[in-house]
């Protein structure tokens, strides 16, 4: 009889209505004395279409709380809530109104009574019992506070001689714990949940995974990540252009990593890696030889980013430079910013129009120049570390910024490198053409030394953890360690939208670890202009989520390692994911513990897709087939054993 009430407090409106419309034969209760409401948004929530009943609870500790309160309660009353709950204690006028009230706007009322400090005893129960009986509650609510494991017990005592969904008696605390579960068993008319342990009501209160059976527990353990490419292969590149010994703690190697290594091997440094610790020995001297190259040219891999940072930092020498990858970064265009660099003393030839190899001719010259941050940031990150080698100052105004965030990790690891460039928005305003146009203009001092670092920490893969915590967020329960919170990666956002989004996850500051487990998932909306290797993740969670998730931006994915946008609508359609496209935005079809189809499928070479498709691969109703997931070693060769290891 008994049923589950999703208990809220410190949330949004539209997180109260989206439980209500999506939670058939539930109910929620919104503890308006724990959510910072107006009454318009009172009024909102409570007079929503919604398949669950509404609760409206206020709780006071102060009697200068009162009327606020019953102002809330009034205004829920009269927006149409099912319930409300009126504390038995209220001053008798405010009480009586709000009975009243209630009575004649068919309102079912809950009369409750709380003891936070410990548990009476059963007489004196039973006697508020029957006051709240008296006055006219439809619920008689009584709720203690278990000091002693027989506390529980007396509590539990009150069922005997009511009627079923009648009373609601349980204890609070870890040792009351299990008597809310008991009191269901006994009649009691609803059971209080969390949706996530962070958003617990009272101490002892279960949440939404506490519920679930083993079996929805698809993935459960503790993972490792990898040490992250975007910084490693920056700090790497940086260490092999400076003069002396530069060590990299927390070392993992990647392709794109091992790539990055390769690169500095061909700028004559000297590099051993012992466990984790990347020992990178420079020999250059910039300033007075100029670049040196071996053989003149440079391997990239398939890495995007390295190919995008080397050709700035080619014009640097004195010869000719060829730069070559491999894989699918031979199908991705890699001319972004040719234009920009031509004004600069750079001439490029490239063998097939705008891909690898490329031919880099001339000599970097400072100079002012505006380049268009829309075509992305890699290529503006080389700019700003090659610039700084220039014989005088040089001015970069870019129009349209995205990717953000790449570019302030540049910066960032460049300055412990002795680099030094200065953002200066006034600058930006003078050069500010169009109203809806984002300038930031960066002022780069001339011939500036790169310098070792005697000691650098490589941050663990946020793009790496997106994934994973998704994964958890979906699937069961994940924990990563050693991520950090403040990092300028600009995946780190995914902490944060996980959080806001309602998902059920945890920060252990003292374990340095990140829980996450399986929740409730609704629909969102999330621009990836800033943060494009997120699609994958998202994409994920959209896929699982209760309605319409939106991602704009998805021209950012033409030029990945597949036309991302196009290969995962593809790819996912197979497995039963519908997707839909207008303008920049693609549109997710969610359901909410949806089965997939089994299905043959491709990576398109694309390690985030192989990753993505591994991790839908759980909900399918047969296998799920995956032509190449050697590709996902591009980023994350560890992925696959963490995988089967968090599998069950």
């Amino acid at each position: 009889m008994g049923r589950i009430c999703y208990s809220l407090k410190d949330t949004g409106a539209d997180w109260c209505k989206f439980l209500a419309a999506s939670r058939p034969g539930a109910a929620v209760e919104v503890r308006l004395d724990e959510c910072d409401f107006d009454t318009d948004e009172i009024r909102d929530i409570f007079s929503c279409q919604r398949k669950a009943e509404l609760i409206a609870t206020c709780h006071v500790s102060l009697p200068s709380q009162v009327a606020e309160a019953a102002e809330k309660l009034s205004a829920a009353i009269l927006a149409g809530a099912d319930y409300v709950d009126i504390p038995l204690d209220f001053p008798e006028n405010s009480k009586q109104w709000l009975l009243n009230l209630a009575l004649n706007h068919g309102t079912r009322i809950i009369l409750s009574w709380h003891n936070y400090t410990n548990t009476e005893p059963l007489p004196r129960l039973r006697e508020i019992a029957a006051q709240a009986l008296r006055e006219g509650a439809d619920i008689v609510k009584i709720v203690t506070t278990a000091t002693r494991p027989e506390d529980a017990a007396t509590v539990l005592a009150l069922y005997d001689g009511f009627e079923p969904g009648r009373l609601l008696a349980f204890a609070m605390g870890p040792l009351g714990r299990d008597s809310r579960f008991q009191a269901l068993e006994k009649g009691a008319p609803f059971l209080f949940v969390a949706p996530s342990r962070e958003g617990a009501t009272a101490s002892g209160q279960p949440c939404v995974a506490d519920l679930l059976p083993e079996s929805a527990f698809k993935l459960r353990g503790e993972a490792a990540l990898p040490a992250s490419k975007s910084y490693a292969q920056r700090a790497i590149l940086l260490a092999a252009l400076a003069t002396g010994t530069t060590k990299l703690y927390g070392v993992t190697l990647c392709d794109d990593i091992v790539s990055a290594i390769g690169v500095a091997q061909s700028l004559y440094a000297d590099v051993s890696l012992d466990g984790t610790i990347l020992t990178i020995e420079g020999h250059q001297d910039i300033l007075h030889d100029g670049l040196r190259v071996r053989d003149n040219s440079l391997f990239v891999g398939e890495s995007g980013l390295l190919a995008r940072l080397c050709i700035p930092l080619a014009g640097l020498t004195k010869e000719a430079i060829e730069i070559s990858g491999e894989k699918t970064l031979l199908r991705r265009k890699v001319d972004d910013h040719r234009a920009a660099l031509r004004k600069l003393g750079l001439r490029l030839t490239f063998t097939d129009r705008s891909h690898l190899p490329v031919t880099v001719r001339g000599r970097l010259k400072a100079g002012a120049v505006e380049v268009d941050g829309s075509k992305g940031s890699q290529m503006i990150s080389g700019m700003l570390m090659a610039l700084s080698q220039c014989d005088s100052e040089s001015t970069l105004v870019i129009s349209g910024v995205t990717s953000e965030p790449y570019i302030n990790l540049t910066t960032y690891i460049a300055s412990f490198f002795g680099l030094t460039g200065y953002d200066c928005p006034e600058l930006a305003d003078k050069n500010k053409q169009e109203e809806d146009s984002y300038y930031r203009t960066w002022y780069i001092d001339p011939q500036q030394r790169i310098t070792p670092v005697l000691g650098l920490e490589v941050e663990r893969d946020w793009s790496a953890a997106a994934m994973l915590l998704v994964a958890g967020a979906v699937a069961g329960e994940v924990t990563l360690r050693g991520l950090d919170l403040l990092s300028r990666q600009s995946d780190a956002v995914i902490f944060e939208l996980l959080r806001q989004n309602h998902v059920d996850i945890v920060r252990d500051p003292e374990k340095n670890t990140i829980t996450v487990r399986r929740s409730i998932l609704c629909p969102f909306y999330f621009d990836i202009n800033d943060a494009p290797d997120l699609f994958a993740p998202l994409f994920v969670l959209a896929a699982f989520s209760h309605g319409e998730s939106v991602i704009s931006g998805i021209g950012r994915l033409k030029n990945k390692e597949s036309n991302r946008a196009e290969s995962f609508a593809e790819e996912f359609g197979k497995l039963g994911v519908r997707t839909t496209v207008s303008g920049g935005e693609m549109t997710i079809y969610g359901e909410e513990n949806r089965r997939l189809w089994k299905a043959s499928c491709s990576s398109h070479g694309d390690h985030r897709l192989a990753m993505a498709l591994l991790v839908a691969s759980l909900f399918a109703d047969g296998p799920v087939k995956i032509d190449d997931t050697d590709c996902i070693a591009k980023s994350f060769p560890g992925f696959l054993e963490n995988f089967e290891k968090l599998k069950r």
